[in-house]
């Protein structure tokens, strides 16, 4: 019940903020409306996405036929255009897995992105990948594998060389929930 009261009272804010001019009901009537009803990215399927000074990575769980996940959209939005970033070239059979957002010692946002396996990931796959705050893929892990067996291991040296560079220090990386 009081979801609905304050929906109305702060339409009314807004329009009170926004509209110098006109008559206030006039203004005030299509913000409940707006106000109500949630953005497309709100109404994500099933996914997350993370802020990073004016952009927004969402990473979306794409539907299965037998209902488990194993593949995912990544979607970059920045000043109100809104593109799918493509995997790296050398993730082939992998996908989006996580998120972070970080900034380097001047203060300059990027985004790490986690690939590996859906539903339930493997044993040694987690590589990370630093892409600017326009969606820029900025490392590579070529090849995607260093190892043998069952001493396999994520190439993540151009990643870990480039955030040590820019005074990153690596985040907890949040996984997507599928």
């Amino acid at each position: 019940m009081s979801k609905l009261r304050f929906v109305p009272a702060f339409a009314l804010l807004l329009a009170a903020c926004s509209a110098p001019t006109g008559t206030p009901g006039a203004a005030a009537a299509p913000e409940p409306a707006a106000a109500a009803t949630p953005s497309p990215t709100q109404q994500e399927e099933k996914g997350m996405h993370k802020e990073c000074a004016g952009a927004r990575l969402h990473l979306t769980a794409l539907p299965a036929q037998d209902g488990q996940a194993t593949q995912t959209r990544l979607d970059i939005e920045k000043d109100g255009q809104r593109r799918t970033v493509d995997a790296p070239a050398e993730m082939s059979g992998y996908t989006a897995v996580g998120l972070a957002c970080v900034e380097d010692a001047q203060g300059t946002p990027y985004f790490v992105v986690q690939y590996g396996e859906l539903p339930y990931g493997c044993a040694f796959c987690e590589w990370f990948y630093l892409y600017d705050a326009s969606g820029t893929q900025l490392t590579h892990s070529n090849p995607p594998v260093r190892g043998e067996g069952e001493a396999q291991s994520p190439n993540n040296d151009e990643y870990s060389q480039l955030i040590a560079k820019l005074g990153i220090k690596h985040p907890e990386v949040d996984d997507i929930e599928d």
